[in-house]
């Protein structure tokens, strides 16, 4: 075996040439270097992160019952989007429902983000028909609705132009979220998680309690909604951009260290 140089140890590794674990570096035999792609075992590298996803729906579109966050990797066709190819712009997560070995996550925060270019009225269905579901494996550790789980960023500011304007849920600053604090869940590798958005009721099963004889609420003020279906949004005639909806996963997780 080689003689380790001790220029080069300094020069990779100033007088300490020990991980954070007590252990040598390994060395690359043939050189005398520090093996720097060498994957060390028992160590992760652990950080701040946060894995997302997003529903793009279009406008004029009905709701369905049911769609589905983190079910589409990476380079995956996006069932809720024309089948386009979800890139980075969308997702982050490689495969679906799960985390691949090491990565796992600490999750201390479940948060969404509609895009600022939304529709105050297509937010606000959102917003008072659609509630989630977040399950690890078949147990629901999170559930309810949008405003209980703001994103905590944003754009904010003001606009000289007649007509413009721009909405969010909840504050956009980074200590405006739910954050779970001692009570944040691991999620282990290869341990299926799903996050689900549910739309129960029909336009006329929620507003049944206020009745709809010449009581109609402005939710319904959109000429494509039915009450015997679930809500319709704004139509690109009606200044409609559809939805854009990122959720997130924000914790800590590990990497490999090499």
């Amino acid at each position: 075996m080689s003689q380790v140089n001790p220029a080069v140890q300094k020069m990779y590794a100033g007088n300490n040439m020990q991980m954070g674990s007590g252990q040598q570096i390994p060395i690359n035999p043939s050189t005398g270097a520090p093996d720097i792609n060498a994957i060390i075992g028992n160590m992760v590298d652990r950080g701040k992160w946060y894995y997302y996803d997003t529903l793009k729906i279009a406008p004029g579109t009905t709701l369905v019952n049911s769609y589905q966050f983190f079910a589409t990797a990476l380079g995956q066709p996006d069932p809720y989007n024309n089948n386009q190819t979800k890139t980075k712009l969308e997702t982050n997560l490689p495969t679906a429902n799960k985390f691949d070995p090491p990565y796992d996550l600490i999750l201390n925060n479940l948060g969404f983000y509609f895009a600022t270019n939304n529709r105050l009225y297509d937010l606000s269905i959102f917003s008072q028909f659609v509630r989630f579901e977040f399950k690890i494996l078949d147990k629901i550790f999170f559930e309810g609705h949008f405003w209980r789980h703001p994103p905590g960023a944003g754009i904010t500011g003001y606009s000289t132009t007649p007509g413009e304007s721009a909405w969010i849920n909840g504050m956009a600053q980074p200590q405006s979220i739910y954050a779970f604090g001692n009570w944040a869940k691991y999620i282990a590798p290869i341990q299926r998680f799903s996050l689900t958005l549910y739309i129960d009721e029909t336009i006329g099963q929620a507003i049944n309690s206020v009745g709809t004889a010449g009581l109609t609420p402005a939710i319904l003020s959109n000429a494509g909604a039915v009450l015997t279906n679930q809500p319709t949004l704004l139509t690109q005639n009606q200044g409609g951009n559809g939805i854009w909806l990122i959720a997130f996963m924000n914790g800590l997780t590990d990497r490999a260290v090499q």
